[in-house]
């Protein structure tokens, strides 16, 4: 929305909560304030530059979405989901305003039973879905085999039944069959699937994004041909005018937070934790004193020099993980500028956060801008402000039961998703394929890598190439490629983190899209 007051001489524009559309801007001191749809309507029109801003790529290599208001590009922001701007003609700069920000005080305040909590959210999730249902219209639904996705096809498929629509369910698989069982995600689409018959499917293949790709001018990194942009291709193609996706589950209808019992203990909550415990070393068929130790001690002493075993293995840590592929001298201000941690203590802060502040707004956009070059608006209805609102008054102990975590959404969806998928514990993953494709092109990867540092772009860039070369050497040779077949990502040589190359190639990547944008 925009509106020009003419009497006051200000512009206001305002942004959906879920952020369904997206929405740019850019300001030239004393010369214009511009908006468009979407940054390619400012960088081609000449009214903002296109040159990147190379500290915000590393920012999203490193979390996955840009920041708040970051686009990518130096002189262009985005109006960040369910907020407003205010610019007058003597501004020096806009004032922006969050319309809808849950209040902390209210987190942890519900006093009702686990079984109620699972009624009224099973209610809620079934409004917030028909409420994005069109009127006899096909809509298209994300489906990974995730409890998320699963959950909004289901009750988007029920939907529909009563009105006659078709629901297209679109999902992302490898081609083949690759590593341990349990990261097979397909069994659980199509045990989905069987229920409902009636939804149409249809799958695209991970692709591999490789140095040189076109990319999407309005989202650096968005691969134009990739698996979102053909998903979105089939929707349209289906007839649908929109998405329904999951967007939002794991901060709220599907709460997993972190180290729960650590928190429970942490409360005072003695009776839950001891009566989950138990049951958690049942479902996960370990003893108790294992679960003890991985579930509740081990969480308790982490960061002490009890558990301090040499050097950091996680993807976060700022010095050995995913930034070590960018110049040293650089990390701090990275740091500084990249979304906070969130959910490491369960807190209430922490869970506002994680929907109003952190990365949510960001993943809205990109959704928003790959549906907006098929003419398809992305709706979620795990964001629906009555199931934010609900899930955060849930205190932690509503979260574990029966030795399961994400409730009372698993009891909840009791007969709405199959139980394959409502009780499954591993998170399904889509990866061991990647390990093959590049590890075919390895040597090509060398010779890009070797390309861009022997160019002027690349002796500038903000990445350390040296560390580039070392992570695009972990990847398995062509020799291996056979116990990589068997083994996906655990044929990596010397208990590697399987992020650790694969991260290699996204920095490689970006570093060869920052030398070629002007």
């Amino acid at each position: 929305m925009a509106m020009w007051q003419r009497t006051q001489k200000v512009l206001w524009l305002g942004r959906d909560f879920i952020g369904a559309r997206p929405l740019a801007w850019t300001l030239r001191a004393g010369h214009w304030f511009a908006f468009a749809s979407l940054p390619k309507g400012l960088h081609k029109a000449g009214l903002a530059s296109p040159a990147p801003d190379a500290l915000a790529h590393a920012i999203k290599l490193r979390q996955s979405f840009f920041r708040g208001s970051d686009s990518g590009f130096a002189e262009i922001a985005y109006l960040p989901a369910g907020h407003s701007l205010r610019f007058g003609v003597e501004d020096r700069a806009p004032w922006i305003h969050r319309a809808y920000r849950p209040d902390e005080r209210d987190v942890g305040t519900w006093s009702g039973t686990q079984d109620a909590a699972a009624s009224k959210l099973r209610t809620l999730l079934d409004e917030a879905v028909r409420r994005r249902m069109p009127a006899n219209m096909p809509v298209a639904c994300h489906l990974s085999g995730g409890l998320d996705s699963s959950a909004i096809t289901a009750l988007a498929a029920k939907a529909a039944r009563q009105c006659g629509a078709r629901v297209t369910a679109l999902s992302m698989t490898t081609v083949k069959p690759i590593g341990p069982a349990q990261l097979d995600e397909r069994p659980l689409i199509a045990a989905l699937l069987k229920q409902y018959p009636d939804v149409d499917h249809r799958v695209v293949h991970d692709a591999l994004h490789i140095p040189g790709q076109d990319e999407d001018s309005d989202w650096p990194g968005g691969v134009i041909g990739g698996h979102d942009d053909q998903m979105m291709a089939l929707a349209a193609n289906a007839g649908a005018d929109r998405v329904l996706s999951g967007v939002g589950g794991d901060e709220g209808a599907t709460y997993n937070g972190a180290n729960l019992y650590a928190a429970l203990f942490r409360n005072g909550d003695v009776k839950v934790l001891t009566r989950e415990l138990r049951s958690r070393a049942r479902t996960d068929g370990k003893s108790l004193r294992a679960t003890l130790y991985n579930r509740l001690l081990k969480p308790l002493l982490a960061g002490s020099l009890l558990l301090s075993r040499g050097r950091s293995r996680s993807p976060m840590d700022g010095m050995s993980g995913i930034l070590r592929f960018v110049k040293p001298a650089l990390r701090r201000e990275i740091l500084d500028r990249s979304m906070p941690p969130i959910l490491q203590r369960n807190s209430p802060s922490e869970r506002v956060t994680a929907f109003a502040d952190h990365h949510i707004p960001s993943r809205c956009t990109y959704f928003s801008i790959m549906a907006a070059r098929h003419g398809l608006a992305v709706t979620f209805p795990m964001l629906d402000r009555k199931v934010v609102d609900f899930m955060l008054s849930l205190p932690l102990h509503q979260f574990v039961r029966d030795g399961y975590s994400r409730q009372p959404f698993r009891q909840a969806m009791l007969g709405i998703i199959p139980d394959e998928v409502r009780l499954a514990q591993v998170k399904v993953g889509l990866f061991d394929e990647r390990f093959i494709g590049y590890a075919q092109l390895k040597e090509k990867l060398l010779v890009s890598l070797e390309m861009l540092r022997a160019s002027i772009d690349g002796q500038a860039t903000i990445f350390d190439l040296d560390a580039i070369a070392a992570g695009l050497h972990l990847l398995p040779d062509a020799a291996q490629l056979d116990d990589v077949l068997h083994l996906g990502r655990a044929a990596l040589a010397n208990d590697t983190p399987p992020w650790l190359p694969l991260m290699a190639v996204e920095s490689l990547i970006a570093a060869s899209r920052l030398s070629r944008i002007r």
